[in-house]
């Protein structure tokens, strides 16, 4: 399973490094066409043409070779951009590719079941640690690298200096939108550094965790979302409280982009030995079989295959329940390690 995990990964990263490459490409092209046609112009400008040239067809070309040379160090930046995060993807590909070897190496050497029982619970959390730091790892890049990211606004510029000597106002309106574009996006980006790996997991306890993600569901206004703990609220590991969080989080995604729902309830119940949370809706429904059986190609059905790879990695319990026009039931049950905890 975590070598699958890490093959989807490769795969995902490799497409992305295929798309910058392609986009690197079509830069190349477009330079080079640039410089050919900058050339022509300033070849055109030589001073037997000037001589038999209107005046203001001479001031044209020039005008044009002054346009051409901004986009030509436009183009440049870009392919400057493009080849460092080339370059970055390359080195994480490495690193997974090293990763998934030790993996595979693992997972021949787990095959004995006996063993597997037997180091079965810290192993799979173990397993689960790597992932999240790999995630904290990836956040901190996103962070560092975030500027570089931006690049593909450039070409809403590209306007602006073709018009920036015909119409200032509108030069200046356009600069304004874009301004405030890059700055939602830069947002984007750090809730989403943010979502990978909630610093305040580390100070604060799963409920008040679980309470600030139910606050943000509700301001959207789309749903109304309930939630209630029982029994005494006990301390957990930050892997166990992270893999609960992180189910809460799909879950009320999924019931957000399919169910239709009006009302949501997430109950987390703490016992001796075990934590359970429950989630319900009462959206339209579905046939729990369809789901499973669509292909990943699709789309579908990957929320809950990620519950359920989570759920399995510390060793607990998920149980779906659901049926067309009858809501949604999601149940989880992981156990508490008192040696993690």
């Amino acid at each position: 399973m975590v070598v699958d995990y890490l093959k989807k990964m490769h795969h995902e990263m490799y497409k992305q490094k295929l798309n910058l490459e392609r986009e690197f490409q079509k830069k190349e092209i477009l330079l080079k066409d640039n410089i050919k046609f900058i050339q022509a112009l300033e070849n055109s400008l030589d001073e037997n043409f000037e001589s038999f040239t209107p005046r203001n067809v001479n001031q044209e070309n020039h005008s044009k070779i002054a346009s051409l040379m901004d986009e030509q160090r436009i183009i440049e930046s870009e392919l400057q951009d493009l080849g460092i995060e080339i370059s970055k993807i390359n080195e994480h590909l490495a690193e997974l590719e090293s990763v998934t070897k030790v993996a595979r190496e693992n997972e021949k050497f787990l095959v004995n079941k006996k063993e597997l029982k037997e180091k079965r619970g810290k192993y799979q959390r173990k397993i689960l640690e790597i992932q999240e730091m790999e995630r904290q790892r990836i956040a901190r890049e996103l962070h560092d690298s975030i500027i570089q990211n931006l690049t593909n606004t450039i070409h809403k510029i590209e306007i602006c200096t073709k018009i920036m000597d015909v119409d200032t106002v509108r030069c200046r309106l356009e600069l304004h939108v874009i301004s405030k574009t890059i700055r939602d996006i830069i947002q984007e980006m750090r809730n989403i550094v943010y979502d990978l790996r909630p610093t305040s997991l580390d100070d604060i306890k799963l409920d008040k965790m679980l309470e600030h993600e139910i606050s943000k569901i509700r301001k959207s206004e789309i749903l109304n979302v309930s939630y209630e703990t029982l029994g005494e609220s006990l301390e957990l590991s930050p892997m166990i409280s992270l893999s609960i969080l992180r189910i809460v989080q799909e879950a009320c995604n999924n019931i957000l982009k399919h169910a239709k729902a009006e009302n949501v309830l997430v109950q987390v119940e703490y016992e001796k030995e075990k934590i359970i949370v429950r989630i319900e809706d009462d959206g339209v429904g579905f046939i729990i079989n369809d789901i499973q059986n669509l292909k990943k190609e699709d789309g579908s059905g990957l929320g809950i295959s990620m519950m359920k790879e989570r759920v399995f990695l510390f060793a607990g319990k998920l149980e779906l329940n659901s049926e067309p026009g009858k809501g949604t039931k999601i149940l989880v049950e992981a156990p508490i390690d008192k040696e993690d905890a």
